[in-house]
């Protein structure tokens, strides 16, 4: 088997085993077990985000050239010393089907470790429990706990008082569903066009209308971890009314199997050119009789359309076929690698513009972190298979990376050590990496590595403009 050796050497720490101990070590475990030595690679100190890391390196290799790889390292600790980095290395790894062994460990698949280490974590979190269990006892007491729901606000003693101003767009939206028999859409339409907004100053979506329509907090019920707490503050709607709603909400609810279907990769960075909102994936079957035959067709659409038409019933029907929309902008990038091309679809940056990108992909590592911890505990818990904790961990962590090292830019750039053009050209490798890989790269790939280069997609009837975050 080929194998890979892996080393990290800390100066600062006497007790480490040093570069050559290591070397030594891993000569020796190879020449046991029969294996071919074929690289090695060599880490110092704490491992940075920025920079081609022999860590990294070692991934391309394995990339490249390592079918079938085994990656040695003396203990796990060595492959990462933060359990949480530790885990995603982990899966990364086993997403290259690079098999891990530890000189001084016996290792599962790297798949079950990770998850032994998590389940290690959750049973020694002694204090988390606690937290929960004091919520759960403020549950119990009806009291509030986090954002209040629309028409509440929470009162000096914790509990949910009423916000009359909002209370009364609340029976609105209950009235209209009820007495004028209106659906979701066109009760966001009608509140949209009477300029009532929501608790933020926004337009109202189907999906906020469905959410208070749902909502028991309504009824002066509150219902937090399992617990259901009557009468815990004055309700807004009554019993029948609400009652009424759930069964006209359940009859029109009829799940049905859907078939699966090719992804958005635009979804998220195509925006309306008139309205400002973005345009989501939309599939839509249509069944039509021939005349001549008299047999019926169907045929399968994909496209994307204005969000506040869909949501909102605001704005026009402004739509574009998906594979038209997603043709331009590929062939948009592969036409753009002379400079002066490149230079229209770059957007000018400030220091503005960091800071605010810097805000936000802080909020998305941390989302993707709470989905990742997420996945780990329905993996643990036997919710799903150790094969799809592998597609949907290894899908998840690709995209973690690349913001990773794009937040690592912005903050090498803030203090001076690096350039502009030193980021630029990072940019200008994933630009050319799209380009060569789009044909084989997988769906998540490749909508990653989009959303990493694209600022925006702005959508006109007659046109399109890409704009690049380069």
């Amino acid at each position: 088997m080929r194998t890979i050796g892996y080393f990290r050497v800390n100066k600062e720490t006497e007790k480490a085993p040093s570069l050559v101990e290591q070397q030594e070590g891993f000569a020796r475990f190879c020449q046991e077990r029969g294996y071919q030595p074929v690289m090695t690679f060599v880490d110092a100190g704490s491992p940075g985000k920025l920079g081609r890391t022999q860590y990294q390196r070692m991934l391309s290799y394995i990339r490249r050239d390592g079918t079938d790889t085994i990656v040695v390292v003396k203990s796990l600790s060595h492959l990462h010393p933060d359990a949480q980095e530790l885990m995603y290395r982990l899966i990364e790894l086993d997403a290259l089907g690079a098999k891990v062994l530890s000189i001084d460990e016996e290792l599962a698949s790297p798949l079950e470790i990770v998850i032994q280490i998590w389940s290690t974590r959750r049973h020694s979190g002694i204090r988390g429990d606690a937290v929960r269990e004091a919520m759960k006892l403020r549950a119990v007491r009806g009291k509030g706990l986090g954002k209040p729901p629309y028409g509440y606000k929470l009162g000096a003693d914790k509990r949910l008082e009423i916000v009359p101003e909002e209370a009364a767009n609340v029976e609105l939206i209950y009235r209209l569903y009820v007495q004028k028999n209106m659906g979701v859409r066109l009760i966001a339409r009608y509140l949209n066009e009477q300029g009532i907004t929501t608790r933020r100053g926004g337009m109202w979506s189907i999906v906020g209308i469905r959410d208070i329509l749902r909502n028991r907090a309504y009824l002066g019920t509150s219902s937090r971890f399992g617990f259901r707490v009557p009468d815990s503050h004055r309700p807004i709607i009554n019993h029948d009314t609400f009652n009424k709603v759930q069964e006209r909400l359940t009859a029109k609810t009829k799940p049905r199997a859907r078939a699966q279907r090719p992804p958005f990769p635009l979804s998220g960075l195509a925006y309306c050119g008139y309205c400002g909102n973005r345009m989501i994936g939309v599939n839509r079957s249509q069944t039509w009789t021939t005349l001549k035959k008299g047999g019926k067709r169907k045929g399968e659409y994909r496209y994307y359309q204005c969000q506040s038409r869909t949501n909102q019933s605001v704005c026009q029907y402004h739509t574009r076929r998906a594979d038209d929309l997603e043709g331009f902008v590929l062939d948009t990038l592969r036409s753009s690698s002379n400079p002066e091309a490149l230079a229209k679809l770059t957007k000018v940056r400030d220091s503005t513009d960091e800071t605010s990108e810097h805000t936000r992909l802080e909020r998305k590592l941390k989302a993707l972190d709470r989905k990742f911890r997420e996945y780990l505990d329905q993996a643990t818990e036997g919710a799903i298979s150790l094969e799809e904790f592998r597609v949907v961990s290894g899908d998840l962590l690709l995209e973690r990376r690349l913001w990773e090292q794009r937040v690592a830019l912005i903050e090498a750039e803030a203090k001076q050590e690096i350039t502009s053009e030193h980021r630029k050209e990072y940019m200008l490798e994933k630009l050319e990496e799209l380009r060569e890989r789009w044909d084989t790269m997988t769906s998540p790939a490749r909508k990653a590595l989009l959303q990493h280069l694209i600022e925006r997609i702005v959508v006109y009837d007659d046109h399109v403009e890409t704009i690049l975050m380069l």
